[in-house]
């Protein structure tokens, strides 16, 4: 009997353990918020040709878009510290320059490793330490693959109306078109893939904005709106009460208001034209 009752004694706090454990796995997920600061994590590192530099973090903000936090100077072989906290998960990028930046999703307690060089960030640089911020990579080295191709494709372009006659151009101009859009296609279908696999990340919000060719993106609400309710459906269930999912939920319910209302007028437009 006692033996019973210990045994009692232990499954209870068993379950009281398990319960803390679950909680606090709540808590610290994507969509849980903590008292002010109480997310930590780390940043450190080793920059190629950032010597001296400094190196700048902001946030990544749900709705005011980005906030400078704080920098750090690379000592002299480009090496670099930084702690960093939050309320809520939520997006940090790192830039020398204005316009070469990478961007981390860090967790909470994770020590995030980089390595790249300073004067291309963004398209030389690994990440570890940081499953997620390592998601934010393939995500990027998707884009920069898709953008290096439609450059080839627009260079062969440029020489073919340069050196061919104008009616040879005309026909090699429709194969670059069509590898043009098989590029376009071939980013589609991976991050629709990346969007499917990684349901409820909140990278998925950064591949649903993704660009194509500098000034395109690969989903449009119009056309694409199924995407976006999908990524929306994920980060719902994941993480539910995130700034940035709050943020992003208004956004695709103003879509979808829009969309039901341009479907109401067309069928008004349609019903004028019957009668």
């Amino acid at each position: 009997m006692a033996i019973m009752t210990t045994k009692r004694r232990q499954y209870s706090r068993n379950i009281v353990a398990l319960t803390l454990l679950i909680l606090t796995a709540a808590l610290t997920g994507c969509g849980g918020k903590k008292d002010k600061g109480s997310m930590s994590f780390s940043i450190e590192g080793r920059l190629e040709n950032a010597a001296n530099r400094m190196l700048y973090i902001a946030e990544m903000t749900p709705s005011e878009g980005e906030k400078f936090l704080d920098s750090v100077k690379c000592d002299k072989n480009g090496n670099f510290k930084y702690k960093g906290s939050m309320t809520y998960q939520t997006f940090f990028d790192l830039h020398c320059s204005e316009y070469d930046y990478i961007v981390l999703l860090p967790q909470d307690g994770e020590k995030i490793e980089v390595v790249g060089d300073a004067n291309e960030l963004h398209t030389k640089y690994q990440v570890k330490g940081s499953p997620e911020s390592q998601l934010m990579w393939q995500i990027n080295d998707y884009v920069n693959q898709a953008n290096l191709a439609i450059a080839d494709i627009a260079q062969q372009d440029k020489r073919n109306k340069e050196t061919l006659s104008p009616e040879e151009y005309e026909r090699e101009h429709t194969k670059t078109d069509s590898l043009f859009v098989a590029e376009r296609q071939t980013i589609y279908l991976m991050l629709s893939n990346f969007i499917d696999d990684n349901y409820g990340s909140l990278s998925t919000l950064y591949a649903i904005d993704a660009p194509f060719n500098h000034i395109m993106r690969v989903f449009y609400a119009e056309q694409d709106f199924e995407m976006f309710e999908n990524v929306l459906e994920g980060l719902n269930e994941k993480c539910g009460d995130n700034p940035h999912t709050l943020n992003y939920r208004t956004r695709v319910e103003r879509a979808r208001s829009a969309r039901m209302l341009a479907a109401q007028q067309q069928q008004e437009s349609q019903r004028i034209i019957v009668e």
